[in-house]
């Protein structure tokens, strides 16, 4: 089980590292090396869902959605487990993210809204993996993130202007 939250709390670390090197960059292209790491942090999601279908959910995908379901109902009162379709989402929108920053590292020619259509996405998406389903001190580290997440967009948006 622990390669389950090691797995998934370097991603998220990576994607946080990814989008600072993006974020902060002075000059139009971001460091080569954010886009490895957010790309990496990708890869380390995806590797955390197989271990999850393998180790958890005995390759069950109807398992997965039933865990999801009785999760967000100790968190929220509603069981729902269309949780593991936006993590599918999530990973898709991660991924031509990462495709779009490869191709066009400037990022010239995506609209300031998609840039912020995204972070927001990308915001709760975290929030809730990081924050509301965590708990103990992967909340705090996860409380950590998004504020840093939160700060460097901020930074990024005022350097822009």
């Amino acid at each position: 089980m622990l390669s389950l939250y090691l797995t998934i709390w370097l991603a998220l670390l990576l994607f946080v590292a990814g989008e600072t090197g993006r974020s902060a960059a002075r000059r139009a292209r971001p460091p080569e090396w954010a886009w490895w790491a957010f790309t990496l942090g990708l890869v380390l999601a995806l590797v955390h869902t197989v271990l999850a279908f393998d180790i958890v959910h005995n390759w069950v995908h109807a398992d997965a959605v039933l865990a999801t379901a009785r999760q967000t109902d100790a968190v929220f009162g509603v069981a729902v487990g269309w949780g593991v379709y936006v993590n599918y989402l999530f990973y898709g929108v991660w991924a031509a993210d990462a495709a779009w920053w490869r191709k066009s590292p400037e990022l010239l020619g995506r609209p300031a809204l998609a840039t912020w259509a995204l972070r927001a996405f990308y915001l709760v998406i975290i929030v809730n993996a990081a924050v509301i389903f965590a708990a103990g001190p992967r909340r705090v580290l996860g409380v950590l993130m998004v504020s840093w997440l939160a700060r460097i967009w901020a930074v990024s948006s005022r350097r822009a202007r």
